[in-house]
């Protein structure tokens, strides 16, 4: 399981308390750290480097994830006026660059383009990822919410293939195991991330049908799962796709992130997983 920063900065916090999160995650076990260029504001790479920094050796306990490609109007960039999308080779590097400053390291574990950019070759965006690679600055690339056809299209430029694919993936969006995507992670043999493994909160909506079956259905499993919560089995259900997602748990909480990390320990049956995809669409498997 990885830790995400996405809403880091979304509540007032001292680069202690970041800090005490991090080691917290690194004793349990959840060593990958995913963040973004773009993340809070601009700021999040930067909140992790001087957090890391308080911790002599904490760097060295961690794997970097962080994504660029995706640029935003912001007081950090007062010229622009629309969000768009840039993977060409001198944008990934500079962002690379940029971000070895604010994470205050000398290499990332693993570097992804955020999002497809549809007005950058392929030559051009595997370039930049080559170079990166080669210079030692990354030790290896991959995509976020790419297509399987346009994650074969990089491929066919990078010296090394994709490292993974970071999707959206949860019990209530189903895609990835239903357009292709984990055929081709498991084709290609890398295992993909998952970003919003909790549907963003909407599988613990009691006000909606889904909700409320998937609330009935963890309860009729949680006594042969050690009292496991819907949040746990969750997690336990995307990680046991043969694919082997890596969710991306994203809590500020540090009592939600030692139960995230608990699910780990899950193994739900064939008969408990179907169980949950049954209660997460509302009707049987065709």
């Amino acid at each position: 399981m990885a830790y995400g920063t996405w809403r880091m900065l979304d509540e007032k916090v001292t680069a202690q308390e970041i800090n005490r999160r991090l080691n917290l995650c690194a004793d349990l076990g959840m060593t990958t750290i995913d963040t973004a260029e773009i993340y809070g504001g601009y700021g999040v790479e930067a909140a992790l480097g001087e957090a890391m920094a308080l911790s002599p050796g904490l760097r060295d306990r961690l794997e970097i994830v962080t994504k660029a490609g995706i640029y935003l109007p912001s007081p950090e960039h007062p010229g622009r006026s629309v969000a768009f999308y840039d993977a060409t080779a001198a944008r990934l590097v500079a962002s690379v660059d940029r971000a070895l400053g604010k994470l205050r390291t000398d290499r990332i574990e693993l570097f992804l383009i955020h999002r497809p950019d549809w007005l950058t070759s392929v030559d051009d965006s595997a370039e930049g990822l080559n170079r990166l690679v080669r210079d030692g600055k990354i030790a290896c690339a991959g995509v976020s919410n790419f297509s399987p056809s346009q994650i074969e299209a990089l491929n066919s430029r990078l010296d090394r293939p994709a490292a993974t694919n970071q999707l959206e993936f949860s019990l209530l969006h189903r895609d990835p195991i239903e357009d292709g995507s984990f055929d081709l992670c498991q084709r290609a043999r890398f295992r993909p991330m998952v970003w919003s493994p909790l549907a963003g909160g909407r599988i613990f909506d009691l006000s909606s049908p889904a909700g409320q079956r998937l609330a009935a259905a963890a309860a009729e499993l949680a006594e042969s799962h050690g009292g496991a919560s819907l949040e746990q089995l969750a997690y336990a259900w995307i990680m046991a796709h043969p694919s082997g997602p890596v969710p991306v748990v994203g809590t500020n909480r540090v009592e939600r992130i030692e139960r995230a990390a608990r699910a780990a320990e899950l193994s739900l049956s064939r008969h408990d997983w179907y169980r949950l995809w049954v209660a997460a669409t509302g009707h049987g498997v065709p």
